[in-house]
């Protein structure tokens, strides 16, 4: 949350919004996440996880 805030801040804005979340989630995610064994074994990967999370967000 603290770097959805910087974002807003460093582009002028007083307030973080959902688009903000959107754009930080990627690489924020990636390396605080991790795939089951049987999601791996699935081949679903991280990407695909995020992807989703973030297309129930916006």
């Amino acid at each position: 949350m603290l770097g959805v805030r910087a974002l807003a801040l460093l582009e002028g804005r007083h307030a973080p919004s959902l688009d903000d979340v959107a754009r930080l989630a990627p690489p924020i995610l990636r390396h605080r996440m991790a795939l089951s064994f049987a999601a791996r074994a699935e081949g679903v990967s991280l990407a695909e996880v995020i992807a989703t999370l973030i297309g129930t967000l916006v």
